[in-house]
Parts: structure tokens; C-alpha cells; sequence
């Protein structure tokens, strides 16, 4: 039998200290790097977010009268869920490059510190600080349109599921009858 050597290598503290260091910058550098490159792809993509929020308000409208029908109650839910998604990435791109012109790179890492969605009042901060009023009705004009066709959606989702529980009770009448209890069953 073949005795197997094993090599140990042995490493100074300096150079686990060198090395700690080293992945203790890549581990910072990495999401600094990413904001950096968010940062000016939200600059970049100001030339076509106004498109983007025009398609999903045009969208949205559309789906007004889907809304009434109860038959197409559950598509209207999801395609405003989606249209509050595309309003609301709208919103965070607006919002990361209004920052990241106004504030720089400060300001965005100060907004995504805040769970992510900062960036969002961090732009309204720097809209209100810089007297941008446009901007500022921009962010809150977004805002309302994510909130909105957000509650619509849910909305929509629960008629759609109280229309499906009817129409599924109205087939398969249920054979157990439930009453109120009486003075009597009370314990």
C-alpha cells in the first residue's frame, strides 16, 4: 500500500493579514462597483424612462374596463401588478439619478443604505434641497402611480378570488348546514 503524503503549507499572520485584506476590498468594492454602475445606468436611462412610464400609463388605462368585467378581473390584476412594477422601477431609477446628479455618489450609497428604497427619498431630499420642483413632482407623481395601480391590483386580486369562490359554490352547493350558535350551546 502506497503511503499518501499530505503537505501542509504554512502561512505567516502577515499574510492571512494580507490576504484578509484583500477580500475584505473585494467584498467592499463589489457593491461599490455595482452602485457606480447603477448609478450611471440611471443616468443613462433618463432618455427613456419617460417611454416607459408612458407604455405602463397607457397600459393602465386600457385595463380600466377590464376591470368591470368579473370574467377578466384576474388578468387586469396582474397586468397592473406589472404595470406597478414597471412604475415603480421607473420611480427608483428616477429617483437613483436625480440623487446621483444632484448629490453624487454619496447620496446614492446614503439611499441604498436605507434598505434599498432610500434612494427614493434621498431623491426628494435633493429635489427639495436644489429647488427642482419638477423633478419633485416627477418622484411624486411616480409615487402615486405605483401606489396606485399597486392597491388596484390587489384589489382586483380579491374580487377575482371572492367572484371565483362564488361561482364555484353556486356549482357545488355545499351539503353541510352551518348556523349560529343558540343561548342554549353556549358553554
Amino acid at each position: 500500500m502506497a503511503g499518501i503524503k499530505v503537505r501542509t503549507f504554512r502561512v505567516s499572520p502577515l499574510g492571512l493579514s494580507v490576504i484578509g485584506g484583500v477580500v475584505l476590498l473585494a467584498i467592499v468594492a463589489v457593491p461599490v462597483l455595482l452602485l457606480f454602475g447603477a448609478a450611471e445606468f440611471s443616468v443613462w436611462a433618463l432618455g427613456w424612462i419617460p417611454d416607459l412610464i408612458g407604455a405602463a400609463a397607457l397600459v393602465s388605462l386600457a385595463l380600466v374596463p377590464l376591470a368591470f368585467i368579473p370574467a377578466t378581473r384576474a388578468l387586469a390584476s396582474g397586468l397592473f401588478g406589472f404595470a406597478s412594477l414597471l412604475f415603480g422601477i421607473s420611480l427608483w431609477l428616477y429617483a437613483l439619478a436625480s440623487t446621483y446628479i444632484e448629490w453624487g455618489m454619496l447620496g446614492v450609497i446614503l439611499g441604498v443604505l436605507l434598505a434599498g428604497i432610500g434612494v427614493v427619498f434621498t431623491g426628494i431630499l435633493a429635489a427639495l434641497f436644489s429647488a427642482s420642483w419638477g423633478v419633485l413632482g416627477n418622484i411624486a407623481v411616480l409615487l402615486a402611480l405605483s401606489v396606485a395601480t399597486r392597491f388596484a391590483a390587489s384589489f382586483l386580486r380579491a374580487a377575482a378570488a371572492r367572484d371565483l369562490l362564488r361561482k364555484r359554490t353556486q356549482e357545488n352547493p355545499s351539503e353541510a348546514i352551518i348556523d349560529q350558535p343558540g343561548a342554549d350551546d353556549r358553554r
